[in-house]
Order: structure tokens, then sequence, then C-alpha cells
């Protein structure tokens, strides 16, 4: 008996659990549980990128993804039941072709799933011939890695089909657009900037600098003007051994006359730049000012002479001469114009010269000197400091965030030869240690042309508390300096010059963008020359001298006679088209 309520029981139980364990029909629903949505099926993204907050209703928890997910970035990937909001971050598109993503939200229980097409417009919409294509991926490589400003350079939209100085201000342009952080590369005029030092040139340049061949009759910075009843071009400066310089032009001659034809207001435009590069006779001039009336000048022929344009080398070096004061001083006067290192030996002759004649003070010339070779101011510096200052910093290079945190870093000291693009050694700067003159001060003529290494030799002495006093006007203003790279492509050369360092001196002062204020101002740009440079008669000279003389500031009145009468107003002073502090590097 026992066994047969045994068995009912175990019997009944499997019944029982059979019917616990059937399944109940599963409910499927229908759509995709999303209402209320606040987009179309296809979103338009142009090239930019944008955010976009999508808005909707849930019926449950739900979940969302991306196709491309490293451009078209889900910021919200999951969300609960009831209104919720989607945001997608979609980054700017640097590519030639337009790009699309498929953005999906699954809601929970749902089989079906929503689905966002976004479409992006191509980044870049080529317009050039891509003749320079391989040169624009060598330059977008060297600003990426050196360009001092160069974080935004990975998402700026080039055109790489362009030509290659158009794809160079493209890449500034795009940088100038981030706030303008690259605001130090560029001069500016009326607070609107008029170029960039950041360049590149190939092999036919518009201009040429120092220590390069040049074929023209030898004249910089001619001014037109009237004199009395005459209309000429003034002749400011005749570059030496130069066509004009051996056939006795000077600074001051006013030219008056043509291949027999007057210079006129009609005419002179077409003139002056004939007068730079052509064959022509010319009429030249002396003038002398009748007191305080300048239309009583009285003009002098000083002949006609015969130009015939000649291919010489510009030298950095354009005067050097021991100046004896009335007071019995000695004075070094250098008119030096751009800083290069072919003329570095030639540099130490002229210190020796003034050690042998017992200078006492020193005036170094800018007022036309761009810059250049931050090797060549190491020298200029060394030799003006002398053993007093062996190892100290003149300056130093500060880099990019990239290259700073990897360690990079450059300085250039008094009479140490080992230099970034020399780390074996640029002799020059040692050597200059035995031709220095060990100065405590030292007197400047600057102008805003005077720039770069030219700032560098003021900013730099100031750093070693050696005294340097500027006679003249404010200085441009360039504390940023470039690194030279070369590249050759279908026969010729290029030459990229990004600006890619700031510039320090030994206190870590590096804050002039707005150049260096003179310590006696004078304007002398709208003076006649009264006399060549270096003499008294040199208006900047001359205050320089009494400066030196006097152990005082100069005062100065000029003559309203020397006021000159400009037929259109003078041109800026750019004399050197790679104008700047450049670390060059050589084979």
């Amino acid at each position: 008996m026992k066994r047969s309520i045994t068995r009912y029981l175990t019997i009944l139980a499997a019944l029982l659990l059979t019917v616990g364990c059937e399944e109940e029909e599963p409910v499927i629903l229908e759509g995709t549980g999303i209402t209320g949505q606040s987009w179309e099926s296809i979103i338009e993204v142009d090239e930019e990128g944008e955010n976009i907050s999508l808005t909707f209703t849930s019926d449950a928890a739900w979940t969302a993804s991306s196709s491309a997910q490293g451009w078209c970035k889900i910021l919200t990937a999951e969300g609960i039941k009831g209104e919720s909001a989607l945001r997608i971050k979609v980054s700017q598109n640097i590519a030639t072709e337009s790009r699309t993503a498929t953005v999906t939200i699954q809601v929970e229980g749902y089989p079906m799933s929503e689905t966002i097409t976004v479409n992006q417009a191509p980044g870049v919409t080529e317009e050039g011939e891509g003749r320079y294509r391989e040169i624009n991926e060598w330059t977008y490589s060297r600003m990426a890695s050196t360009y001092l400003w160069n974080e935004p350079i990975p998402g700026l939209a080039l055109d790489y089909s362009t030509g290659y100085q158009a794809f160079l201000k493209s890449i500034l342009d795009g940088v100038a657009k981030h706030d303008d952080i690259n605001h130090d590369d560029g001069a500016y005029s009326n607070k609107f900037r008029t170029e960039y030092y950041t360049q590149i040139i190939s092999n036919a340049p518009d201009t040429k600098a120092v220590g390069q061949e040049t074929k023209g009759n030898g004249f910089f910075l001619l001014k037109a003007t009237d004199i009395g009843a005459a209309v000429g071009i003034l002749v400011d400066t005749v570059i030496p051994d130069g066509p004009a310089d051996k056939l006795g032009v000077k600074r001051g001659h006013f030219i008056t006359a043509v291949n027999g034809v007057d210079i006129t207001r009609d005419n002179y435009k077409s003139v002056i730049t004939k007068i730079y590069t052509d064959p022509l006779s010319i009429k030249i001039n002396t003038v002398e000012w009748e007191g305080e009336n300048r239309d009583k000048a009285v003009l002098t022929s000083a002949g006609t002479i015969d130009l015939v344009p000649e291919t010489y080398v510009e030298p950095a070096i354009y005067k050097a001469e021991t100046v004896e004061l009335s007071n019995g001083k000695k004075v070094g006067y250098l008119l030096y114009m751009g800083f290069h290192a072919d003329f570095d030996e030639q540099l130490m002759e002229v210190f020796d010269k003034f050690k042998a004649d017992g200078i006492e003070d020193l005036v170094l010339d800018l007022r036309y000197n761009n810059g250049g070779e931050i090797l060549s101011s190491a020298v200029l510096a060394t030799l003006i400091a002398g053993p007093e200052h062996k190892g100290e910093t003149l300056a130093k290079l500060t880099f990019n965030k990239t290259r700073t945190e990897a360690g990079e870093k450059a300085e250039y000291k008094i009479g140490i030869k080992e230099t970034i693009e020399y780390p074996d050694g640029y002799l020059p700067i040692e050597d200059a240690l035995d031709h220095s003159l060990g100065l405590d001060r030292v007197f400047v003529i600057a102008t805003k042309a005077t720039a770069s290494a030219s700032e560098i030799i003021i900013n730099g002495l100031r750093g070693l508390d050696i005294e340097v006093n500027i006679v003249g006007t404010r200085t441009s203003g360039k504390n940023v300096g470039m690194e030279g790279f070369s590249r050759r492509f279908r026969n010729y050369d290029f030459l990229l010059y990004p600006v890619s360092f700031y510039i320090e001196n030994a206190k870590g002062f590096r804050d002039y963008p707005e150049g260096f204020e003179p310590d006696f101002k004078l304007d002398d740009s709208s003076f006649y020359p009264g006399g060549d440079f270096g003499s008294n008669s040199d208006f900047l000279c001359n205050a320089v001298y009494g400066w030196i003389r006097t152990g005082n500031k100069p005062s100065f009145k000029s003559s309203k006679a020397n006021v000159l009468n400009f037929v259109e107003p003078v041109a800026d002073i750019t004399r050197v088209d790679l104008g700047g502090s450049r670390v060059i590097y050589r084979d």
C-alpha cells in the first residue's frame, strides 16, 4: 500500500511540473519604439563639422552606435525610457571626398532599429593643376612638425593641387583662424598683417639677399621727390662696388633726367624701376640749400653717366672706419647690412682694425639690416663682448610644444662654437674671442627696417648687462626665427623657412613684438641726406657722435629746407627676401 501511494505522488508531481513549464507565446512589438523624433532620415553636415543634438521619445531603454566612430562620434551611447536626447560630434573633414556614416538607435524589446544617415561634404574642392602636389606634401610635413604654432595644422582642410605659395599661405591663414595664435608670425601695418615671416621660395626669388648674386645698376632705396622747381629721383644708398658706385654716384645725388628726358610727376613711376635694372644714361646733380628756403635749393650738374647693369654680390659690410671726434675720442663705425656667414671672417678683420686704432666706443649702423643668420649674430656679439662673457647665453631658442616636450632646445653662447646647426662647432664664433673688443656699451642706429638678427644683438647684449643705446626709430619687433629646409624638385630648388622658435636672451626676455623703442628718437626718413654714412653730416651719425662726445643724449633740430616733399609716400624698407633670424642647415 505504501509503494502505491509513493508511485501515485510521483506521477502527480510530474504532471504538475509539465503544466508549470509550458512556454508562453512571446509578445512581438511593432516599430522601433521611437516616436516624436526631431530629425529626417538623412542629415547633411558641412565640411567644418558640428555637434548634433537629436531629441525623441523612447518606449524603453535604448543604445546608440555609429558606423564611423572615428569622425562621427556618439557622445550619449545609451538612455532610458521617456524623453531622450542623442548627441553626436562630427569632426572636420580634411579629405577631398565626401563621407557617410550610419547612426543606429536600438530600443530594448523592439526587433527593428532606427537608422540615421549622416552625410558630410568633402573637405577640399581641388582647384589647382596639381603640379606642385609633391612639394606641397613636403611643405605640410615640415610645417606640421616644426612650425611654432603647429597644433591646428593636422585639422586643416587643404588643397594640395594649388601652387606652392598659395598652399603655404592656406596653412598660415588656417592656423590664424584659431584665435590668431600665430600673431607673431608676420609684419603689421595699422594692426593688419601685411606679410608672413614664414615663406617658401624657389630658385627665382623676387628680391636678393646679402651674399647673393644680383644683376642691376647698384642702387638701393631711391626716392621720388621735388627739390626747388625740379622733380627727380634722390639716391639714398649706393651699393659698394656696384656699377653706380664705380661710376662715382654718391648718396645724396639727385637724378633729374633719364636718356635725355626730364623726370616729371607723370613719368617718374616708370623711370624709377628702370634706374634699378636697365641700361640707360642718367643726369645727376648735387644739391646745396640756401638757409631755410627750400625753394631756393641750388642744383649743380655733376654730369651724365651711362649705366650698364652688372652681376655683383651685395656685401654685408657696407662701410667700416674709425672716426675721430672733435675731442680726440676714437669711435668705430660699422654699417652692417645683413648677417651672413660668408662675411664673418671679414667682420673679424674689421674688429682687428678697430682694436689697432684704439677705439673707445662702437657705433653699429643697423638702420637697413633686416637680419639673417643667427650664427653671424653670435660672431658679432662675441666680437663686442669678449672673453669676459665667454660661455654666457646670447640667445636661447624655444620650439613648439611637441619639440619642447621631446627635450629639444638650442642656445647660442658667447665664444662657444657648438650650435644647433653645427653640433661639431662653427669655428668663427670661437675665433672671434681673439679679435674682440670687450666693450661694456655699444650705440645702435636703428629704424623700422632693423629686425630679427639685428634685434638679437640688442636683446642679447642687454641680457649680458652690456649697455645698448639706440638712436633712430622703433625697430621691427621680430622676436621669432626660422629654420631653413631645402628640396630639389623638377630642376628647381625650393627653400622653406617656417617660423619655428622664439628667441630669448639670457634673462629670458623675448617680449618685443612691437620692437625696441629708441633711447633717442630721430626719424630722418623725410630729410635730404646730409652726407655719407658714418660722417658728421649724416643726421643719425651726428646725433650718436654728439652723445658719445658729451656723454649726454643729443638734441636735434633740422632745417626746414632739408625736409623733403615726396612725390608719393616712401615705401617700407624691405631689403632681404629671406629677412629674419635664420638657422640654416648646410650639407
